[in-house]
């Protein structure tokens, strides 16, 4: 026994562990959809405006935000499935005898770096919806403005 723990306990443990960092993805990945649809809704919004009022560089700039929020999706399903992946290269690590006891940890690392890049991408995302949202603002201060 292992500090307590018999051998399968401690197996058992570190095969749950990645568990907190899926359900970690798993938030990321509800907050990235929600903005995405918050997109996706802007730009329906768009297409009921008559067509000379849309101007290119808005819908330019929506289509970017979305090409990001997807590519951020991708990184953390990406992330999910290398979590996953983690808890059974505990197992296969421990059924080698601890001879794979660096897959189960470059998994995790490539998981966490997918949760990096789809953070980059949606800090990216961030920062063009407060572009965004700044000229729109400006736009409708110049047409109140007297």
């Amino acid at each position: 026994m292992l500090g307590g723990f018999s051998q399968a306990q401690s197996l058992i443990t570190a095969m749950i562990s990645p568990a907190l960092l899926i359900g970690a993805s798993a938030s990321l990945i509800a907050t990235t959809l929600i903005r995405l649809a918050r997109v996706i809704d802007r730009v329906r919004k768009l297409s009921e405006r008559p067509e000379h009022i849309v101007e290119h560089h808005e819908l330019r700039r929506f289509e970017r935000r979305a090409m990001l929020a997807e590519g951020a999706l991708r990184c953390y399903f990406v992330a999910v499935v290398c979590f996953v992946l983690s808890s059974f290269a505990v197992a296969a690590d421990h059924m080698s005898g601890n001879q794979l006891s660096w897959l189960p940890v470059a998994v995790t690392i490539g998981g966490m770096c997918m949760i990096v890049a789809g953070s980059a991408l949606m800090l990216r995302e961030c920062r063009l919806a407060t572009d965004q949202i700044q000229h729109e603002i400006a736009v409708l201060r110049s047409s109140t403005a007297p």
